[in-house]
């Protein structure tokens, strides 16, 4: 079914007009309208909330299991006496439920209710209790809020120790949240409200509620993905299910015009050219949607930019990029990265270019769009202006961005991780966030990067709402739209601004209260306290000797691969990262059969990991199973198609095989591998052999052309391949490339390949290398296919000194035979093509050369007589004198001079 106009509402974040569908059941649309004004907590405490949890008893221990048996078998009674009702109203709970998770853990403000408070008769024992402690000291500067929320009972932080039994609760739903072998966050706040939404509207997918309630996939899609943030690695099961969700929900989308996919000839191969990462760039499809309504448009744009989240979400860029700049088309964002004269700094005299981007939405802001941003801190500084001074560009005139255009820019900016904030980042309401991180890394701007960041975490706690800050509808607007970090994740940066700033103990507390051990023990080894670190993972073992992750630390810490093995077991062979941690242990020290069988098991569990797969290649390669390391680098380049060595890998595997259609891979992985790496020497030189393979001249030449721009200047004649050059010109001189042509094409062919030929040979090799003479001879062959008689003489002149001017030629006897033969193949050329040229002219004279050893004149009259043998026989005489190739030169000289 299509999507509704209450639905559209609802996934775009507007606000729903209960009379806007007469059709649909009162209670349902009720829920809708709470939904969209950002009550969930009305949502939650509706009768039809309550009833998912009637059934516990008094006296009930609850687990997540018998949680989720509840909920779904009174969702089920629900359902059967409603019908499509019950469904929608399902879907609004579960909707919530997501809602009030992600105002917890990502934009605040602090969500009073308790989700204990669900469950009914059992909400006493389980509801929150935080064990109350003594208020801590904190360092100098601490945010106020974060001294409020020690002091206070009851209150939710991070860290907060909270009663036994709610605490074994939150640990069961947070191991059912687990995927793929991969642990959710240990201090994950309130995870009911995740593991209701997805016990709603994940497993309980089913046609009757698809044909109910179009959306319910989109915001499945979208628990799965808050699922996901919990994890600290991509889970490969998550994204298949997503993917799943954003397919069947494009089935109910309204129109949209196709987009078609241009697709690289083998032609193309010769124009490869280095991979530009713009930090962005804009759509030239826009106005293919001209024709589609401004609704559906927007619709469409905050479907792709979800979709793009996702793909980011799990490290697959360029599936990311191409769903980002499908969104910015469907938006009808038009937008232009350009430069102007502007002054950086309160003492710079002259303007120097800036770059600016400058945006315009397809439509006007809208009042939500224009909602209050966090406070933006002052930078403060004695050199640097608070924001680029332009001279020549007025940028107060600029229309403010619709929130979704604005969503988009910051999406690409952060995608590409841009590192300088004027690219693009000209949105007011971008800045805080943004800033944030691309300050911190400068020494000027790195206080207000951290402080601008304690203010967002502080803003995200935060009881309430101030005058100047957004409210919880407001704030979760475009969130599905943004890969937001959560409240965990910002202070994890705030800790490590903090750890730039050299305040490592802040930096401690941080990571200690949050348990984010892995910082914690990197903190310790920064400090020279390895013993402290060992000291606390063993501590929080003795708590829970079950944890593999804890194990896991232990043996990066030690480099002890028993911890590994043991981390494995104790997860029932479900914890990926230890195989991970195994895996690389046993690569290091060349144990590759070992290491393969541990990468083997990880990925089984978790495939969604770039660099595990291309150290299995790596092993499998070196323990000769092709096979497994083929389909390792296949996978590689499935999760980032830009990953350069990845396919240059691939293309020796396919090159070891005698078959066409695998050289012909091969081919085409090394183009690929080229794009990223275009300055890599030993890419282009695997692809010069490939293309040889395949008869891919044009190809070849490019690609010995790029090989001698990048090794000549080191590596002189030893860079060109001669045995390829020469293949390169007799594939023209003998006609092979031309044979399989009619007359007009193969006269076409031959003079586009012609040109190619004498551009390298001309400005690359013969402008850079000079001293090698089997280069000079080969490049020869095809000035005289050319009929360049003067041009071919001068390379084997050039070729024959080469050997005459090397110091070895007078006592060295493979030298002096190289002389020889050239001096005498040399007096040949001069025989057959005097006729043809008037004057041939070596090059000027170098020091302490005999003059007749630097110009020979040719007449068309007389037999051509080089001078420049009476200058070798000299050389040789004192070591030469009666040998072979001796007499071979003197009577070549006699017969000359007779002549």
């Amino acid at each position: 079914m299509a999507l509704s106009t209450l639905e559209r509402q609802l996934l775009l974040g507007q606000t729903v007009d209960r009379s806007a569908d007469a059709q649909t059941d009162q209670s349902a649309e009720a829920l809708a309208a709470l939904l969209s004004q950002g009550q969930y907590e009305q949502v939650l405490r509706s009768e039809a909330a309550q009833y998912l949890f009637r059934t516990l008893a008094a006296d009930e221990d609850v687990t997540a299991s018998s949680l989720q048996a509840t909920a779904q078998q009174q969702a089920q009674q629900f359902t059967t006496q409603h019908g499509a009702a019950g469904w929608a109203s399902l879907t609004w709970i579960g909707a919530a439920a997501l809602q009030a998770f992600i105002q917890t853990n990502w934009t605040g403000p602090e969500f009073l209710m308790d989700p204990a408070e669900l469950l009914l008769a059992v909400a006493d024992k389980y509801k929150e209790g935080f064990i109350a402690a003594a208020p801590t000291e904190l360092p100098e500067g601490t945010s106020k809020h974060e001294i409020g929320r020690r002091d206070q009972l009851g209150r939710v932080y991070l860290g907060a120790e909270q009663s036994k039994e709610r605490a074994a609760l939150d640990q069961s739903l947070l191991e059912m949240l687990a995927a793929d072998g991969e642990e959710a966050y240990t201090l994950t706040p309130r995870p009911l409200f995740l593991a209701l939404a997805r016990w709603l509207l994940v497993d309980m997918a089913c046609d009757e509620r698809d044909q109910a309630v179009g959306s319910a996939r989109w915001w499945a899609s979208r628990v799965l993905l808050a699922q996901q943030s919990l994890l600290e690695y991509p889970a490969q099961s998550l994204l298949d299910q997503i993917m799943d969700g954003y397919s069947a929900v494009e089935q109910q989308m309204p129109a949209a015009p196709a987009e078609p996919v241009p697709e690289l000839g083998e032609d193309s191969v010769v124009e490869v050219q280095e991979t530009v990462h713009e930090p962005m760039s804009r759509s030239a499809a826009t106005h293919t949607w001209d024709a589609v309504g401004a609704g559906d448009r927007e619709l469409w744009a905050r479907l792709s930019m979800e979709h793009g989240v996702a793909y980011a979400q799990h490290q697959m860029t360029r599936d990311a990029v191409q769903q980002l700049t499908a969104a910015q088309a469907a938006s009808g964002l038009q937008w232009e990265i350009t430069g102007a004269k502007g002054k950086r700094t309160r003492f710079q005299e002259f303007d120097t270019a800036q770059l600016v981007l400058l945006a315009q939405s397809a439509q006007p802001a809208r009042k939500a769009d224009q909602g209050a941003a966090p406070e933006s801190f002052a930078l403060n500084d004695d050199t640097l202006l608070e924001q680029i001074a332009f001279t020549d560009l007025d940028i107060s005139g600029q229309q403010q961005l619709r929130g979704l255009d604005a969503s988009v820019l910051l999406a690409l900016c952060l995608n590409v991780q841009n590192e300088n904030p004027a690219h693009g980042l000209t949105s007011e309401q971008m800045m805080p966030f943004v800033r944030s991180r691309l300050e911190a890394a400068k020494t000027r701007t790195v206080e207000r990067a951290t402080l601008q960041l304690q203010a967002l975490v502080d803003q995200i706690s935060h009881p309430l709402p101030e005058a100047h800050e957004a409210g919880p509808c407001e704030r979760l607007q475009f969130f599905h739209a943004l890969a937001l970090p959560s409240q965990w994740e910002l202070e994890r940066e705030l800790a490590k601004q903090f750890m730039a700033l050299g305040v490592v103990r802040s930096a401690l507390d941080i990571f200690e209260r949050l348990h984010m051990w892995d910082e914690v023990i990197a903190c310790y080894q920064m400090l020279g306290q390895e013993e402290v670190a060992e000291r606390i993972i063993r501590e929080q073992l003795d708590l829970a000797p079950s944890r593999p992750k804890l194990w896991c630390l232990l043996g990066d810490l030690k480099q002890d691969p028993a911890h590994w093995r043991h981390a494995w077991d104790v997860s029932g062979c479900r914890y990926a990262r230890a195989m991970r941690s195994l895996g690389a242990y046993h690569f290091a020290r060349s144990e590759f059969d070992d290491s393969v069988a541990c990468y083997k098991h990880a990925l089984k569990l978790n495939p969604l990991f770039e660099r595990s797969w291309y150290i299995l290649g790596c092993a499998a390669l070196k323990t000769g199973d092709y096979d497994t390391a083929r389909d390792a680098f296949q996978q590689v380049v499935h999760i980032d198609y830009e990953n350069s060595e990845a396919w240059n890998n691939l293309a020796s595997i396919h090159m070891r095989s005698n078959d066409a259609s695998q050289r012909q891979q091969a081919w085409y992985a090394l183009r690929e591998a080229l794009k990223g790496k275009y300055d890599s020497w030993q890419i282009w030189s695997n692809f010069l052999t490939a293309s040889m393979a395949l008869d891919q001249i044009g190809a070849a030449i490019h690609a010995l052309d790029r090989i001698v721009q990048l090794r000549a200047e080191k590596d002189g004649a030893a860079c060109v391949d001669l045995d390829i050059l020469r293949g390169i010109i007799s594939s023209l001189t003998r006609g092979t490339l031309t044979r399989n042509d009619n007359e007009r094409e193969a006269r076409r062919k031959e003079q586009q390949y012609s040109k190619y030929i004498e551009h390298l040979l001309v400005n690359a090799i013969e402008a850079k290398i000079t001293n090698s003479a089997p280069l000079w001879r080969a490049m020869a062959d095809f000035w005289f296919w050319r009929r360049d008689y003067k041009h071919c003489l001068d390379c084997y002149i050039k070729a024959y000194r080469c050997y005459s001017q090397m110091p070895q030629v007078s006592y060295a006897p493979p030298v002096f035979k190289d002389a020889v033969d050239a001096a005498l193949e040399l007096a040949d050329m001069y025989e057959n093509l005097g006729d043809k040229v008037q004057v041939v002219k070596a090059p000027p004279a170098q020091d302490g050369q005999q003059q007749h050893d630097q110009e020979v004149a040719v007449t068309t009259s007389a037999r051509p007589l080089p001078s420049s043998s009476p200058g070798l026989i000299g050389k040789g005489k004192g070591s030469f004198e009666g040998t072979p190739d001796y007499e071979r030169l003197v009577e070549a000289l006699k017969e000359l001079r007779q002549a």
